[in-house]
């Protein structure tokens, strides 16, 4: 992956992120009453959370570490060579499965829990995505 392509997807971080809080301020039943708040919320979840595995890996590759098999092994990669803080460890693998989650058992998502995602729990992608930034500017050229 090239430079490039990183700052696409960090560009598209940035934009869903603020089209996540555009839409977090919809109280919960004006979200649930139009079915496209739901279908734009679970697809800028997805492609969010895609954007920071592939800066993940691209970090990974990079730094010469072990290529992972999984998406949540690519948290899992990060945190053992001291590059993500321990303490996060567990909602960034809990974000990579839910994108899972999104992609393959898109039907099993009750709008609930979306809504509480959505208004509770974005702070977990910027945190993610700050951090990766920092790996970025502090160790790969």
């Amino acid at each position: 992956m090239r430079q490039e392509d990183i700052q696409t997807k960090i560009d598209v971080i940035v934009e869903n992120l603020e089209k996540l809080s555009s839409l977090k301020a919809k109280t919960y039943e004006d979200f649930i009453s139009d079915f496209r708040n739901i279908d734009s919320v679970l697809y800028i979840l997805q492609t969010s959370i895609q954007a920071l595995l592939d800066i993940g890996s691209y970090i990974i590759a990079n730094l010469g570490l072990k290529m992972p098999n999984t998406n949540a092994e690519i948290v899992k990669i990060l945190s053992d060579a001291g590059y993500i803080p321990e303490e996060k460890m567990e909602s960034y693998t809990d974000m990579s499965k839910f994108r899972n989650r999104i992609v393959h058992l898109y039907n099993h998502i009750d709008t609930e829990t979306l809504y509480k995602i959505l208004t509770d729990e974005l702070d977990d992608i910027k945190d993610f995505y700050k951090n990766l930034l920092k790996i970025i500017e502090t160790h790969i050229e």
